[in-house]
């Protein structure tokens, strides 16, 4: 039955229903009131509409027939140009607005009828798309950056005219058709940089609108055009090869210009969904976050070939932005509830961008140093108000200030290895066992009135681990400097070896005791781990010594220590 004569009935059926109702009433036959008509029809059920995107099946053929009518509009456009009717801009400016009244079409469609509107917005895109590509490339009409333009003013005609009923349906099609006749063009007149800030303005639209919480599920599309197209843009200017032939130029201002818009925009963005519109962090803005940063800041660092000004530059605003991301995370995220993803985001982001920005400007050994004094101050400052966030950062502070200084390198190979002091930068072993053992000193401070947490327990045994590995390093390398400064350069290395073993024992043997006598489980637990080492060492090391006396006393040594530790470690459990 066709969809008018149903509705019809309907109406019918509830008018009889409500008249009934009224006769009953007049002859006594119901208690209740009489029920006027209008109310008769709000108490009847709906009777369900004929599911479906169309009013029925058969709408789907005229909706067709519509969007092929519209296709061969655009096909008479052409070919009135081609006849000289109309100029070719003048033909452009036509099929522009032929393709917009498509989209204002597909804009006032109902938004149940999603396939018609559907088929609506395709058709612009087809009008608009081939119109543009030829107007550029064939008939050399309009420039690359008009035509960037013109695509750039069809993008936001789609979005605003969908705005209003939130049509996800006709912007992505008008986004579709801007980014993918950019992309054709681009490729096709190797012009890169009208595309790129058209990719750049096209996010910019998707994130605004994102902040005002519309078409979310669309802005990786856009996301990932304008990370292409600035990644291209770089890596055709700063390749080994040159700009390929056949490419414009691309000026190295404008190239930088790119790399700071396609950070700006979605550090922007993201600071206002989640900081004033409080909104939680999505997975698609730590993702796109970290690659723009990645992106604007590593292609930034390939330009300083032409401008010694970019590192520093990069390098000072990746610590603004830290220093930004550590102040709102801990005085305005820091209270957990539905605020937690976004504080860990921003608490790591800042600590991601502390380093990065230190090394831009800092050397291997300044970056050290400054790592090293960022680790106490990130555990000092944890310890006093008590945020494990900060101790965290702390120990990885510490151990890239380690890493970065040689300081772990220098100790493994003079505890483990047959390296001679000193090995390397003294400073850098030296500074490195002060800085682990003020850090744990820090980080323990609070004393046995706080209980503290697995994850603090497991910091805590992280630190002292890496202090006594550096301490014990230091003794090797002073014992076996000694060694030789006695007996001479060119004395036997098992000896060596022996005292080395010496080491690993004796510091066994220091930690079972000191974690029973000041009450540090961490100590207790560092205990199999070192004597583990020993036994790296006797079987790896000292069994091929040449000398038997120095293979004896490093068997003595190391099984005198087995037998002591189980009363060191009855002591303790006693206690």
């Amino acid at each position: 039955m066709p969809q008018p004569e149903w509705d019809a009935l309907i109406v019918e059926v509830r008018e009889l229903q409500a008249r009934v109702a009224r006769m009953e009433t007049a002859m006594g036959m119901s208690g209740e009131a009489p029920i006027p008509a209008a109310a008769a029809r709000e108490r009847l059920p709906e009777v369900p509409q004929l599911p479906g995107i169309l009013d029925s099946p058969t709408s789907l053929l005229p909706a067709l027939g519509r969007a092929l009518l519209g296709l061969a509009g655009a096909f008479l456009l052409r070919a009135l140009t081609d006849a000289g009717t109309f100029s070719p801009k003048m033909g452009v400016v036509i099929g522009l607005v032929y393709a917009m009244l498509w989209l204002v079409w597909a804009a006032r469609t109902p938004a149940a009828r999603r396939l018609e509107a559907a088929l609506h917005g395709l058709t612009s895109a087809l009008v608009v798309s081939p119109l543009l590509f030829e107007a550029t490339t064939s008939f050399h009409a309009i420039s690359t950056w008009t035509a960037a333009a013109t695509l750039l003013a069809f993008t936001l005609f789609g979005l605003a005219v969908s705005w209003r009923k939130d049509l996800l349906i006709v912007a992505t099609f008008a986004t579709l058709a801007g980014l993918g006749t950019s992309a054709a063009l681009l490729l096709a007149t190797h012009d890169v940089l009208p595309f790129t800030f058209l990719f750049l303005a096209i996010a910019l639209a998707m994130e605004v609108s994102a902040c005002l919480n519309h078409w979310l599920s669309g802005r990786w599309l856009t996301a990932t055009a304008a990370d292409l197209a600035v990644l291209l843009a770089t890596w055709l200017v700063t390749n080994e090869h040159g700009l390929p032939e056949g490419y414009a130029a691309i000026p190295y201002a404008a190239l930088l210009g790119a790399q700071v818009a396609l950070l700006g925009i979605y550090l922007t963005s993201t600071f206002v969904r989640t900081l004033l519109r409080g909104f939680t962090f999505t997975w698609f803005e730590t993702a796109q976050c970290a690659v723009a940063f990645l992106i604007s800041v590593g292609g930034g660092l390939q330009l300083t070939s032409a401008d010694a000004r970019v590192a520093p530059a990069l390098g000072l605003l990746a610590l603004g932005c830290a220093a930004t991301c550590y102040l709102f995370s801990f005085l305005r995220l820091d209270r957990g509830g539905e605020l937690g993803r976004n504080f860990y985001t921003y608490s790591t982001f800042a600590f991601l961008l502390a380093v990065a920005g230190s090394r831009i400007l800092l050397s291997d050994a300044a970056a050290a140093v400054a790592w090293s004094v960022l680790a106490v101050a990130a555990i000092w400052v944890g310890g006093i108000f008590l945020r494990l966030t900060l101790k965290v950062h702390g120990c990885i502070f510490l151990l890239l200030a380690l890493t970065a200084s040689s300081a772990l390198e220098q100790a493994v190979g003079l505890l483990l290895g047959e390296r001679v002091w000193p090995g390397g930068a003294p400073w850098a072993i030296w500074s490195g066992a002060l800085t682990a053992v003020l850090c744990y000193v820090m980080g323990t401070r609070q004393g046995a009135a706080v209980s503290p947490s697995w994850s603090s327990r497991t910091l805590r045994l992280l630190v002292a681990g890496t202090a006594v590995l550096l301490v014990a390093g230091i003794a090797a390398g002073l014992l076996t400097s000694g060694y030789h400064a006695i007996f001479g350069a060119e004395a036997t290395h098992a000896y060596c070896a022996t005292l080395r073993t010496f080491v690993l024992s004796a510091a066994a043997l220091v930690l079972a005791w000191g974690g029973a006598r000041w009450d540090r489980p961490e100590f207790g637990r560092l205990v199999y781990p070192v004597m583990v080492l020993g036994a790296y060492r006797m079987i790896g090391v000292d069994l091929h010594q040449d000398r038997t006396a120095a293979l004896f006393l490093s068997l003595l040594l190391y099984g005198g220590a087995l037998i002591l530790l189980p009363k060191l470690i009855r002591t303790r459990a006693m206690g």
